[in-house]
């Protein structure tokens, strides 16, 4: 009897599918998980679970609620005498909700996780063989689970383990008690239970558990029956996510690893797919909520204890809630221009240095994603007003500063020469909170290809510092490809560090090209090829694989990158790009790259007000942009591109509806519109527009 799964069947629900397609990862992940899930458990898979104390297991009682259950026992009280069977000698510990609600044939989802490795095994089945001394649990799939956001902790078991009359005080309630919300809100670790069942013999279907962890106050109580917490990128299998999709009933287990307290609670689960606190959570991809309606606490039912070793390395790159809320703060607080100043300069070429800026006032700095830009203003002598420019954010965020690396352009460049004659320690600017929808995708799985020219690093480098850890956390487990084209290395930024990077940390690979080296260059040494970065180039540089491209760099540089890569057949979706000067890049034709639809605007004259400054003006048709408009009444709002990329120009719009005369490309927050390319809408409300300005 074969063992493998037919390659026809996915090992994921529409729920999970449904997930996995609204997020972009669809394709990839299925073609992997048809070789990673598996209808049995490999002999590495059954050794592991022999060798644990405790076995995580996912339950849904007779009412239809999931609960997660911790089954322990001494190593060895769960064994596999074949690849499709786990037996476990030993039941649900006492207080446990599902303790009298076993029975043969309930779908079961288990989870074996050993702290002081780090390692976690993940299976699904049916329970059988189901007697006093313990159950059997047929497999139906079975898959390892990456060691992200595990605490290490070292486990000693107790002597009372083998009692299997132990009781003590067990505690029930609709809501949390004192007790459960210092549990909560210290926890780095909880397990979530889920289940999905339409299709009786499905394996794709049935109950799940999972481990979800983070920094001590990953957690937040809402009120006195619901938390939230982040949902952190993965293996991009959603099992509990999708589960929750089609069925939002769940059940949380939280460990008091100190006291052996565990605590039960069962009740319903939401997905927050986007919104501020999403953004503001450094690292969250979504946000979960559950709302408890039973909530069990087992006194002292834990008979191990466990010590705690360190966090995970990819907690570095991940918040908490009293960050997420100074980071809402700072957003309310500053939503226009705030005050910031140069804390030092670093000369990173001949002609770019990087400035670090931090807050006068001494708060934090907003949040932001790798590749967005920060828009800033400062006064010139001989310009009558502030002049504005936008720079690209040159580090991963999390360091508490903001830092811009600005090439010094030639005549008539006068913000960026301003910048590189007067800007020392003490320098003052202003500057919005980050924007720019030229973001890396964290929830892909694929190998990151990040091409660049000129200036055009500095995105790349904010990617890079991210994609290995923060600074060298050895978080990263996506391969990188760094390939940069300068003239020569006293033009080539950051040379250094893109070579440490890969130095240390095998899954980054860099190549520089210099297309006119001079005296002090050394092929070999200094650079690694030499003429310009092109298609050949990348064909000799990168293996054959599925890729996630970053391009930035000079427009003819983003056009030739963009037509060479759609030419060889990567799809549009996999090129994100971001080009400066003058030229922008034209989008490649056919069917998957159509240009989304834009209106004319609306056909007859429109109010719109300014509330803040308290004029009001009739728009026409054909006349213009609402930037213009506002400029026609001696309104002076910030702008930098008028073409929508760059979103320096997002106003707070009252009322009103708009279209766009150009689908704009930079992102901006709800309730925003981008007034350099909108104009009243064609079919609007009567009432006109208003708008903050």
């Amino acid at each position: 009897m074969s063992t493998d799964r037919p390659t026809t069947l996915s090992p994921f629900h529409r729920g999970e599918q449904e997930v996995q397609r609204r997020l972009g990862v669809r394709d990839g992940v299925e073609l992997f998980a048809r070789r990673a899930v598996r209808d049995h458990m490999p002999d590495q898979h059954r050794t592991f679970f022999g060798q644990l104390p405790f076995l995580m297991l996912g339950a849904v009682d007779r009412q239809g609620r999931p609960w997660a259950s911790l089954i322990a026992g001494r190593p060895g009280f769960v064994s596999s005498p074949d690849a499709r069977r786990l037996d476990v000698a030993a039941r649900p510990l006492f207080g446990d909700p599902v303790l009298n609600d076993l029975r043969e044939g309930m779908d079961v989802g288990v989870l074996g996780i050993e702290p002081a490795t780090r390692r976690r095994n993940r299976a699904a089945g049916r329970l059988g063989g189901l007697d006093a001394d313990g159950f059997s649990i047929h497999i139906d799939q079975s898959f390892g689970n990456c060691p992200q956001y595990i605490q290490t902790r070292t486990v000693e078991v107790l002597p009372q383990v083998d009692r299997t009359d132990r009781h003590g005080p067990v505690i029930r309630s609709d809501r949390f008690d004192s007790r459960t919300v210092n549990l909560i809100e210290k926890s780095d670790t909880l397990f979530i239970a889920t289940a999905f069942r339409e299709d009786a013999g499905t394996a794709s279907q049935g109950a799940d558990v999972s481990h979800r962890g983070g920094k001590p106050g990953f957690v937040r109580v809402e009120d006195e029956r619901s938390f939230i917490f982040p949902d952190f990128s993965g293996n991009n299998h959603y099992n509990t996510i999708g589960n929750i999709l089609l069925n939002p009933k769940a059940g949380i287990l939280f460990a008091d690893f100190d006291t052996g307290d565990l605590v039960y609670m069962t009740g319903e689960a939401e997905i927050i797919w986007d919104g501020e606190e999403v953004r503001a959570f450094e690292g969250a991809q979504r946000l979960v909520r559950f709302r408890a309606t039973e909530v069990v606490r087992s006194e002292q039912s834990l008979p191990m204890r466990f010590t705690f070793g360190d966090y995970s390395p990819m907690l570095a790159m991940t918040g908490d809630w009293e960050q997420a809320e100074h980071a809402l703060s700072i957003r309310r607080r500053h939503a226009g221009y705030r005050s910031y100043q140069v804390e030092a300069v670093e000369k990173e070429s001949d002609s770019i240095s990087s400035f670090l800026l931090r807050p006068t006032d001494c708060g934090g700095v907003a949040p932001y994603k790798p590749g967005q830009f920060l828009p800033i203003r400062l006064r010139i002598p001989g310009h009558d007003k502030p002049v504005t420019r936008t720079y690209t954010l040159s580090d991963a965020p999390g360091k508490g500063y903001y830092r811009i690396s600005v090439k010094r352009e030639g005549k008539g460049a006068v913000v960026s020469a301003h910048l590189h004659e007067y800007a020392k320690k003490g320098f003052a600017l202003e500057a919005l909170s980050p924007r720019g929808g030229f973001t890396l995708d964290e929830n892909s799985e694929r190998p990151v290809v990040l091409i660049s020219a000129g200036v055009g690093i500095t995105p790349m480098i904010a990617m890079a510092n991210r994609l290995v850890g923060a600074g060298g956390t050895g978080g990263n487990s996506r391969r990188v490809y760094f390939i940069h084209g300068a003239r020569n290395g006293r033009a080539l930024a950051f040379g250094d560090h893109v070579r440490s990077l890969a130095a240390g940390d095998a899954t980054f690979t860099t190549h520089i090209r210099f297309s006119r080296p001079d005296g002090t260059d050394r092929l070999g040494l200094t650079h690694d090829s030499e003429g310009h970065v092109d298609l050949d180039l990348l064909k000799s540089v990168l293996p054959f694989d599925d890729y996630d491209f970053y391009l930035c760099g000079p427009g003819a540089f983003m056009q030739a990158m963009v037509d060479g890569l759609t030419g060889l057949g990567v799809k549009r979706t996999r090129i994100k790009f971001e080009s400066f000067g003058p030229s922008t890049v034209k989008q490649p034709s056919g069917p998957e790259a159509a240009a989304p639809t834009v209106k004319p605007g609306a056909d007859a004259p429109v109010m719109v007000k300014f509330s803040t400054s308290g004029r009001d003006a009739v728009w026409e048709p054909g006349s213009g942009t609402l930037l213009e408009l506002a400029e026609s009444q001696g309104i002076n709002p910030e702008f930098g591109c008028r073409s929508g990329s760059c979103g320096t120009c997002a106003t707070r719009m009252l009322s009103g509806n708009v279209d766009y005369l150009v689908q704009p490309s930079a992102a901006n927050e709800a309730g925003d519109v981008l007034i350099c390319c909108a104009v009243p809408a064609f079919g609007g409300s009567g009432e006109g527009i208003a708008l903050d300005l």
